[in-house]
């Protein structure tokens, strides 16, 4: 042993006498951002005999596959307008009814345009089994947040003609000229693997995670076809989205990729992008991809080894050049650097390590500090007036975090803030980014409606799950507002005979699927009603005038109960 350790010391400082530093490829510009937009060329491809994708339509593209007196198709789009176009466009190739409707996963943009493609058929919807979960999570406990930063993301607050594309897409047509939904649940569900025959045509899914939990790739084994669902696309992946998302699980995604290297396809169809055809290619760019994606994560964990933070490894994530140089790879949607970010809270969580973490002073009082620093108020925005006259907008833009701390609603303070996010967005050449900043900036207009573009027409509400509305009311109640009350209701539905209990006390709601004795109020409906009034589409008020939602009991505890929840 002890003839052994000199021998490795040697071996390691010759192995670091040749080491190379990682070159930095110049990032792309808005220019390239512009060109980027030919992978959107509105148009039907006919991908291989019977296999059919819409390309530059949506968001995500839409898929046919022709069968024996029947159609199957792949994703939907995001609105039922979009749907309605493509449909009609696919009947022109081939007008036979829609035997399967087959979710790659829970996304709106893929799922919302499935009522017409529906029509005038009885198809069996197929999905991985925590699909309807992962809808019920978006359009429900967290459709407000995520509609927020979904809409900075996809600019959907911007006028059309400054939204060049989204990177993986055209745009985002939810929420855009009054486009509607039309969602379907799914009714076949598997958790690994699923073989089936559907019109004459052999179809495997496999349950395959990476930009969700719940994605899965569809392969055509007869014709060596494989669907990829959002595991694949032309830009760097969203490893990480802005707009906020469960963990990503880089470790899983790479083996995602490597099966579909296993399988062999010959032709590759993403639900974002154009698609691929010969065996090599598409091998070469999955193992690009995989060994990008690999990168990030196997780098991140070494840095956090070594005791990084978080924003100090997100410096150093700079890809080989090789991986750097690949189209597939371009930073035209994700970011290493985000994605970095992501794998060290995915592992380690929230705190960064440096004790100064722990417990930081309150916004506030940081603020205030340094406002002393700088002498005055009106020294630090003089400061940062200087800074974004010498176009340093980051600098700019965090000075005004601690001018706007202290005078919320200074005018001149919102505008510079205004400026800087308007400098920073007109650099970049990242879509998330570049109308993430653009939309911030123009929320700070006085005159600024906000788009919801998660808002549920009444047609979701119907199919979205009475236990999942009820959820969303334990993360309304205001505590302020709830302190001292305590009721006790009983929810009774008519149309499907779910009874439920409802308990607040000490701030806390506690909702169980059975009958309590003694309720204060008893409430005695349908679900749709409730739900219209959960969805904010009828008051409560209305609801009772018209008898749609009768009571028995203390009906002001009613109104009490659900005032606890309105700020």
């Amino acid at each position: 042993m002890k003839r052994l350790i000199p021998i490795f010391a040697a071996f390691f400082i010759t192995a670091c006498e040749g080491e190379k530093s990682l070159e930095k490829v110049l990032p792309s510009t808005p220019d390239d951002l512009i060109l980027h937009s030919e992978e959107f060329k509105k148009e039907i491809i006919e991908v291989t005999d019977g296999v059919h994708m819409a390309v530059g339509f949506a968001l995500a593209n839409s898929m046919m596959i022709e069968g024996e007196g029947a159609n199957i198709i792949i994703d939907t789009t995001g609105s039922v307008e979009t749907a309605r176009e493509v449909k009609n466009l696919f009947d022109e190739i081939n007008s036979n009814p829609v035997a399967a409707i087959i979710f790659t996963h829970n996304h709106g943009d893929h799922i919302y345009g499935a009522s017409v493609f529906a029509e005038g058929s009885n198809p069996d919807i197929y999905a991985h089994s925590t699909t309807q979960k992962y809808i019920s999570r978006v359009i429900g406990m967290l459709r407000p947040i995520i509609g927020a930063r979904s809409s900075r993301m996809f600019g959907n607050v911007l006028p059309k003609e400054e939204v060049e594309n989204n990177g993986i897409g055209p745009f985002l047509e939810i929420g855009r000229d009054g486009r509607t939904t039309g969602l379907m649940n799914p009714t076949v569900v598997f958790d690994d693997k699923l073989s089936v025959e559907v019109a004459g045509v052999k179809i495997e899914l496999y349950h395959a995670p990476g930009e969700t939990n719940d994605q899965l790739l569809v392969w055509l084994p007869e014709k060596k076809t494989l669907f990829p669902g959002d595991n694949f696309y032309k830009t760097f992946p969203n490893l990480y989205t802005i707009r906020g998302t469960p963990y990503r699980d880089l470790a899983g995604w790479v083996d995602s990729l490597d099966l579909m290297r296993l399988l062999g396809p010959e032709y590759l169809v993403p639900s974002h992008t154009r698609p691929l055809s010969g065996k090599k290619l598409i091998n070469d760019e999955l193992t690009i991809y995989r060994d990008g994606i690999q990168f990030v994560h196997d780098q991140t964990i070494r840095l956090m080894n070594k005791g990084f933070t978080p924003d100090k490894i997100a410096e150093q994530m700079i890809l080989p050049k090789k991986l750097a140089n690949s189209p597939f790879l371009k930073e035209f949607y994700g970011s290493p650097e985000w994605s970095a970010k992501n794998v060290f809270t995915g592992y380690l969580g929230w705190f960064d390590g440096n004790p100064s973490s722990l417990k930081p002073l309150k916004k506030s009082t940081e603020a205030n500090n340094i406002i002393n620093l700088s002498g005055s108020w009106d020294n630090l925005f003089n400061k940062a007036d200087e800074a974004l006259k010498n176009k340093e907008f980051q600098w700019t833009l965090q000075l005004t975090d601690y001018l706007l701390e202290i005078k919320p609603n200074n005018k001149k303070a919102v505008l510079l803030r205004k400026y800087a996010l308007e400098g920073l967005g007109e650099m970049q050449s990242n879509p998330n980014a570049r109308y993430y900043y653009l939309s911030s900036a123009k929320e700070l207009d006085p005159d600024y409606e906000p788009n919801d573009i998660l808002k549920p027409t009444l047609e979701v509400i119907n199919k979205y799950p009475i236990e999942a509305m009820l959820d969303n009311l334990k993360v309304s109640v205001i505590p302020e507002k709830a302190l001292g009350k305590e009721i006790t209701l009983l929810f009774r539905f008519t149309d499907t005979k779910k009874v439920f209990s409802l308990q607040l006390r000490n701030a806390i709601l506690e909702i169980q699927p059975y009958e309590v004795l003694n309720a204060d109020v008893e409430l005695i409906t349908t679900e749709v009603a409730l739900k219209s009034v959960f969805a904010g589409l009828k008051s409560l008020p209305v609801a009772l005038a018209t008898g749609s939602i009768s009571t028995e009991g203390e009906t002001m505890k009613l109104i009490t109960f659900f005032g606890t929840m309105t700020e």
